[in-house]
């Protein structure tokens, strides 16, 4: 009888899981725990299951074996592992071996992460247009620099996201109109008066220094816009590019930037200066609140030029105080300068100073001329290459 015991107790021993058993008084060591794969299947643990409700508990001579009548079959337990989130950027020594095109799009992807501009927005919207120049760029320049073009789109995020805030608070709205040319209609009267920065440049042709400022200026100044005075022929400048040329280049790109940026012809037939022309843009607004924003190099805040004559304060305040036209009572004149020498002498003045930093990096139209085609839009290099300025080489033949 006490044999038969003994085979029914260790066909039980091996058929039960090894944690439904207890250690014996023996002080004998459990059995190792087998793999899920060499224990028996449900059906036979199931089919043991009545000899362990008729038998209870079971004792051995050496002592009482316990055991469970209705011990659980424990469940396998799978280790799930979460999927890794992709990045947004690849890491930079595999992003450098992208091509061009490629390594833009990623930044593009986290700067969208970064700075978020709502979707139809005005500022979206010249985002999507400067993204379109760089890689129409990429694709077509013969030697494009990509730290340059990462920086351009990095800084007009940057500059497009102050713009938005100060849309969000109210502070500026690109949808104001002034007449900057004697062609233009009259504009409807507001109580609101306009801020505007005016910014006077040959755009021979334009390079992504003049655009970057310009677009931080409005964020910076909370101004509505930045017009954009193009300087007339010049005979005193014999190799400036023509008006003709060079005004329809200029507008093309200022249209990427609509509506924070605005093209002025009225400079067209002069050889006026810029302190000049900005009173004539004033006079053409009588009735109209405005604040402008005479925008310049500091390389002209001083006192007097090279030539020993009055630079910008000096002339600036002199125009303001005669009558050219503009309304004292409703016109406001302030100067921004574009940091680029650095000055460290105060000029005395009666206008309201600001400094603007500059881009990050050194850009000239004097380079884009000399054939550094990277710091121009695509816009222009398109346009120069179908007028053959600048050296732009011909398109390839297909």
């Amino acid at each position: 009888m006490i044999m038969r015991h003994l085979k029914l107790l260790l066909v039980l021993i091996l058929a039960v899981p090894l944690p439904a058993v207890a250690q014996t008084r023996t002080g004998l060591p459990a059995l190792p725990l087998l793999p899920g794969s060499a224990i028996g299947s449900a059906s036979a643990v199931t089919t043991l299951s009545p000899v362990l409700s008729l038998t209870g508990s079971l004792s051995a001579p050496s002592g009482p074996l316990s055991l469970s009548a209705n011990v659980p079959t424990p469940t396998p337990q799978i280790a799930v592992t979460p999927a890794a989130t992709p990045a947004h950027a690849l890491p930079a020594a595999a992003n450098e071996m992208l091509p061009l095109t490629e390594r833009l799009d990623e930044l593009f992807k986290g700067l969208d992460a970064k700075y978020f501009l709502p979707e139809g927005s005005p500022t979206a919207k010249v985002r999507a247009r400067v993204r379109a120049e760089l890689l129409a760029a990429a694709r077509d320049y013969a030697d494009p620099e990509p730290e340059l073009m990462e920086t351009v789109a990095r800084e007009a995020d940057k500059a497009l996201v102050k713009i938005q805030d100060r849309i969000n608070k109210g502070m500026i709205d690109p949808s104001a109109k002034i007449r900057v040319s004697e062609s233009d209609p009259e504009v409807p009267f507001s109580y609101r008066p306009t801020r505007v920065g005016v910014y006077p440049v040959a755009a021979d042709p334009f390079q992504w220094g003049h655009l970057l400022i310009a677009l931080r200026a409005v964020g910076e100044l909370s101004v509505d816009k930045v017009v954009f005075v193009l300087a007339g022929d010049d005979p005193r400048k014999p190799t400036m590019t023509p008006v003709e040329q060079r005004h329809p280049m200029g507008q093309e790109v200022l249209g990427i930037f609509a509506p924070f940026f605005e093209y002025s012809p009225i400079a067209v037939g002069t050889t006026l200066d810029g302190e000049t022309n900005i009173f004539r843009i004033l006079a053409l607004n009588p009735q109209q609140g405005i604040e402008a924003w005479y925008m310049v190099g500091d390389d002209h805040y001083k006192l007097v030029d090279k030539n020993g004559n009055p630079d910008t304060l000096p002339k600036l305040e002199r125009n303001y105080a005669m009558d050219m036209g503009h309304n004292t009572a409703l016109h406001q004149l302030k100067v921004a300068f574009i940091n680029r020498e650095a000055p460290t002498a105060v000029v005395p003045t009666g206008l309201e100073v600001r400094f603007l930093d500059h881009v990050g990096f050194e850009a000239s139209s004097t380079q884009v001329r000399n054939g550094h085609y990277t710091l121009m839009p695509h816009t222009a290099y398109d346009f120069a290459r179908q007028k053959g300025l600048y050296g732009v080489p011909p398109a390839p033949v297909k």
